[in-house]
C-alpha cells in the first residue's frame, strides 16, 4: 500500500513539473501583435483620448445674430479663440463671442483611416447621438486641421466610466463626426455634440 502511494505521489509530481513546462512554453512565447491590438494600447479604466471628424465646412454663429463659415483649424485653450479658415484667408474669433459652431451636414468629413464620407443622404449616421458637456478647453485639440481630425480627452464627471466603455466600443469600427460646438468661455469648458458614422 505505502509503494502505491508513492507511486501516486511521484506521478502527481511529474505531471505538475510537465504543466508547469507547458505553462512556462506558453508565456515565454512571442505573441503576433496583430491579433491582440487591444492588448498593446495601454489603456486608462477613467480617461480615453478619443478621434473625432469635423466635417470641412462649419458655420460660426455670433451672439450678436452674425456669422462666419470656413473650416476649423484650431482652438486656442489660453488665449480662448477659435481659427478658422476659408478661401486661404485665416481669422481668430474670440470664444467669448460665439454662441455656437455647426457642421454643416452635406459637408466632406475625412475618417481617422483617411476615408472620405459626405454626410446626409448617402452617409448616415449609424448609432445614437452623443453629447458630452463640460469638457475642459484644454482637452480639446484639433491635430490634422487639413483632414479635420481632433482628439477630445474624455474623463469623469464628463462621462461614467461605463460610458467611456461604451465610446471605446463604438469607435473601434466607428467615427465619431460632430455636430455642434458650444463654448462656455467663464468655465472654459466646450459642449460637442457628435454622431457615430
Amino acid at each position: 500500500m505505502k509503494a502505491f502511494f508513492q507511486g501516486w505521489v511521484v506521478a502527481i509530481l511529474v505531471m505538475a513539473a510537465a504543466l508547469a513546462g507547458n505553462i512556462q512554453a506558453v508565456i515565454s512565447k512571442d505573441v503576433k501583435t496583430e491579433s491582440f491590438f487591444l492588448a498593446q494600447i495601454p489603456v486608462k479604466a477613467d480617461e480615453l483620448e478619443l478621434i473625432v471628424a469635423l466635417p470641412e465646412l462649419a458655420e460660426v454663429i455670433l451672439k450678436k445674430g452674425e456669422s462666419s463659415s470656413g473650416r476649423v483649424i484650431g482652438i486656442d485653450a489660453q488665449g480662448q479663440a477659435l481659427s478658422i479658415q476659408r478661401s486661404g484667408k485665416t481669422a481668430m474669433i474670440p470664444l467669448s463671442q460665439i454662441q455656437k459652431v455647426v457642421f454643416k451636414n452635406g459637408a466632406l468629413v475625412y475618417r481617422s483611416n483617411g476615408r472620405q464620407i459626405i454626410r446626409g443622404e448617402r452617409d448616415r449616421p449609424i448609432g445614437k447621438p452623443v453629447t458630452w458637456s463640460g469638457i475642459p478647453l484644454n482637452t480639446f485639440t484639433v491635430k490634422n486641421p487639413t483632414q479635420g481630425q481632433a482628439v477630445v480627452k474624455l474623463k469623469p464627471p464628463v462621462v461614467s466610466t461605463a460610458q467611456l466603455q461604451g465610446i471605446q466600443s463604438v469607435a473601434r469600427n466607428r467615427q465619431y463626426v460632430v455636430d455642434e460646438i458650444q463654448f462656455n468661455s467663464q468655465q472654459r469648458t466646450i459642449t460637442i455634440l457628435a454622431k457615430p458614422y
